[in-house]
């Protein structure tokens, strides 16, 4: 097999390992978020300017969160998409050495 294609695919396989990697830490902080935002729900309320900073501010976090994952799947979603026939066959190829 031609090492450059070897090198070629092994760099598009680690790409999409690192970015499911990324999606995966993501969806990590968001249950980190979200359960935190239940803590403080839960608590005594501070003082009224102070909840509201402090609720947009989680609010903003966890929305920017869900919209880096979304993003994460779509790429994903893609890349596997676009992976050629020719990809699968040198991916047995590999698989067989």
């Amino acid at each position: 097999m031609d090492l450059r294609k070897r090198n070629r695919f092994g760099s598009r396989l680690r790409v999409l390992i690192e970015t499911n990697a990324a999606r995966d830490k993501a969806e990590v902080l968001l249950s980190s978020l979200l359960s935190a935002q239940q803590a403080v729900d839960r608590q005594q309320p501070p003082p009224f300017a102070g909840r509201i900073v402090s609720r947009r501010s989680m609010d903003q976090a966890i929305s920017s969160t869900k919209r880096l994952i979304a993003s994460l799947n779509q790429a994903l979603e893609m890349a596997q998409h676009d992976l050629r026939d020719a990809d699968l066959d040198l991916l047995d190829e590999i698989a067989e050495d």
